[in-house]
């Protein structure tokens, strides 16, 4: 027999939108009175989706709820008055003991399924007011057998008819008797859910905490030391929770930003990660775990944590079974999520996750979004990761063919820069991303005088063009080439200026220089780059000397390799002149003026290649 959730959006198609919101909302209304009179042969659902919440005392037997297992009691609709007329207290109490508790569940999951289903075509105030009402009949009549199980479905199918109202509401989330009702409704499930703290399972703490991330409200904010507890038993039975339920957690703590048990449940989780067994870690629990682990400081994931997680998903992308394959989305969380930590992995999985990329490019129904292409080849060249030039360029003609427009414009910069940073780009590939960007402009310029493109991403794509710059000694069709695609980007906008950033340090180089009796500029822009100090030759025929204060940036897990940014910005700089880095330390407080004009003498003077007196007055 079809579930009353399906037979009710059946009758939901085909009508026109007035009619189908009052159905969806009568729909609502019948079943709050079916949560109190269970029909025959209603079964649980296991082909959902969602998070698990089933209970873990189901019987065996399969077999419906008979008409004779409960009560039916009598219902009076003509307002359209959510709670059944009882006879008597006594008559309610008999006509809600359901046979099994995974009945009462069940209804539970009905209830949301069709609260949500009614949210996109009714008014959200009527559908969530009969949504808190019926569900706190339930667990109000219920209550002997109400149990953790229940309350974690509750609370879980609440954050999906939200997310749904959201969806389709979207100024209606932030009204203020929305949020309080809201508020209200949550604060009185946690309250009947604190004498069961003991029996929650890994799943269902998890399933609460993720749950109350969606809906933006800290647990603890509602009943005191309930986050604490509900980490307390994830910790206690972390064994039998699954990857996504690992996943869950963290994505609700770095949504919430908390830090449960004063980090005792970091570490457990960590501990975990990177000593047990990660077979139950599917790519999305992968995915989402890194992704949380970026936005969660206090977590702090050692190298073997995340070694690990990069393992494991090694061991998918080799999988026979396609279902167990990464799909774009895991695959570009990943990379996005590594690039964040600095943390590379092997080259052999980089090259394994970009290989998968351009193998769902081919693949009808799996293709990658603009933004999944971007953010792979961005991480592989924040990375330094070596990617092939075959799959750069399959990977960029998918991008540049592609007819999705959503976040174009980022994923058009983000992908000229890493072309640019791993040395991929050519320069067709530049030119038909500006002209493709140039079209779409027109469209914006008719409704803002502004550019489409923001700041950040301008100056990807001017510093993707100086990439391209051909030496002065190319040949004249290369130079014409090269100043077409200039043009074609200024069209699109103006170079940004850069960001001014803080110069410690920079006086005592600046006297250092006077010491040399040095005629230099101090904070000049140099390729969309803030420098400290550059020396020009008297007779302007040497090349300049440019000096910056440098602090490197490393990859956090393979000892001497830079961060791509960090070699490219040097690789532009280099081309400008000739280019000197100071380390940082060398303005220290304990270095005087005079050792750092001594340190930087013979430095300058192998760099220019010339007698310093070229420099000189």
């Amino acid at each position: 027999m079809m579930s009353r959730v399906y037979l009710a959006s059946a009758c939901l198609r085909g009508k026109p939108v007035s009619q189908r919101a009052g159905a969806a909302l009568k729909g609502l209304q019948q079943l709050c009175i079916w949560a109190a009179q269970p029909s025959e042969g209603s079964k649980v659902d296991s082909q959902t989706t969602t998070p698990d919440v089933q209970s873990t005392h189901q019987p065996t037997s399969r077999q419906g709820v008979r008409k004779s297992d409960v009560i039916i009691p009598a219902v009076h609709d003509e307002q359209h008055n959510m709670k059944p007329a009882w006879p008597d207290k006594q008559q309610a109490t008999e006509a809600v003991s359901f046979r099994s508790a995974k009945y009462m569940n069940h209804y539970i999951r009905e209830q949301w399924q069709l609260a949500a289903q009614s949210v996109r075509h009714s008014s959200p105030d009527k559908v969530m007011e009969a949504y808190y009402g019926c569900l706190d009949q339930i667990c109000r009549s219920s209550e002997k057998q109400l149990d953790s199980i229940h309350i974690s479905a509750a609370v879980y199918g609440t954050a999906k008819v939200w997310i749904a109202a959201k969806t389709r509401h979207s100024g209606w989330c932030g009204k203020q008797q929305a949020d309080q009702k809201l508020r209200s409704f949550i604060v009185r499930m946690l309250q009947r859910l604190e004498p069961l703290l003991p029996a929650v399972s890994a799943r269902q703490a998890a399933n609460l905490l993720w749950s109350s991330a969606q809906l933006r409200l800290n647990p603890d904010a509602l009943v005191p030391g309930m986050t604490d507890s509900l980490a307390q038993e994830f910790i206690i039975d972390m064994d039998a929770a699954t990857g996504q339920e690992h996943a869950n957690v963290l994505v609700a703590c770095a949504k919430l930003q908390l830090n449960p048990c004063q980090g005792g449940l970091f570490k457990a989780i960590l501990y975990r990660l990177a000593t047990a067994d990660l077979s139950n870690f599917q790519p999305q629990g992968v995915a989402n775990t890194l992704h949380s682990l970026v936005t969660l400081p206090a977590a702090s994931p050692s190298d073997d944590v995340l070694d690990a997680l990069c393992q494991r998903f090694g061991v998918m992308l080799q999988s026979c079974q396609a279902a167990e394959l990464p799909d774009a989305q895991s695959i570009a969380n990943t990379m996005w999520a590594l690039s964040k930590l600095k943390h590379a992995p092997s080259d052999e999985l980089a090259m394994s996750m970009v290989g998968r990329m351009v193998a769902l490019c081919r693949l009808p129904g799996q293709q990658p979004k603009p933004q999944n292409i971007s953010n792979v080849l961005l991480a592989c060249a924040e990375l330094s990761v070596p990617i092939k030039q075959a799959d750069t360029d399959s990977l960029a003609s998918f991008l540049l063919s592609s007819t999705r427009r959503q976040g174009i414009w980022q994923a058009y910069a983000n992908t000229a820069w890493s072309l640019a940073v791993t040395g991929h780009l050519r320069q067709t590939q530049l030119a038909l991303m500006l002209d493709q960007l140039a079209a779409l402009s027109i469209n914006h310029h008719e409704l803002s005088q502004s550019s489409p493109l923001k700041v950040a991403e301008l100056g990807q794509l001017y510093q993707a063009l100086d990439w391209l710059q051909p030496l002065p000694i190319a040949p004249a069709h290369q130079q014409s080439a090269w100043s077409s695609l200039q043009g074609k980007l200024h069209t699109l906008g103006p170079r940004p200026s850069p960001d001014k950033p803080l110069f410690n340090g920079l006086r005592k180089l600046c006297s250092a220089l006077d010491q040399l009796q040095f005629p230099f500029k101090a904070m000049v822009v140099i390729q969309s780059y803030w420098v400290h100090a550059v020396l020009q030759s008297q007779d302007n025929k040497a090349q300049p000397v440019i000096l910056r204060l440098f602090s490197p940036d490393y990859i956090t897990n393979i000892p001497g390799r830079l961060t791509g940014r960090t070699v490219f910005k040097t690789h532009l700089l280099a081309k400008q002149g000739r280019l000197v880095d100071v380390p940082q330390e060398m303005t220290s407080d304990i270095i005087t003026v005079k050792q750092l004009a001594d340190y930087l003498e013979p430095i300058l003077t192998v760099a220019a290649g010339a007698p310093l007196d070229t420099y000189r007055l």
